[in-house]
């Protein structure tokens, strides 16, 4: 998936409610994922991801779920590393 179709599905799912957050191996959500924790908004993110140019996006798979694509954005400084699983998008990381 190229970057306008991860853009137009993950503004999709922030909009619609349709967030997940994912959980560390530990139980927990990582603090970095400023979302999760209230310290960004959703429109905040909205955002980041619309002004994401093509040289700040990158995808790869994850770690333990190695069929999972996992999208990185990386606009103006922030760090947004996200996967979706039917029908929401999870995140892993929203943090400077």
């Amino acid at each position: 998936m190229g970057l306008k179709s991860v853009r137009m599905r993950a503004i999709d799912c922030l909009k619609s409610g349709r967030i997940q957050h994912a959980i560390k191996r530990s139980g927990k959500i990582d603090d970095k994922n400023h979302l999760a924790v209230g310290a960004v908004s959703v429109e905040e993110v909205i955002e980041l991801i619309n002004s994401t140019k093509g040289d700040e996006f990158e995808t790869s798979y994850h770690h333990v779920m190695t069929e999972l694509e996992v999208h990185i954005f990386k606009p103006r400084g922030w760090y947004i590393k996200c996967y979706f699983i039917e029908p929401d998008i999870f995140f892993i990381s929203v943090h400077r």
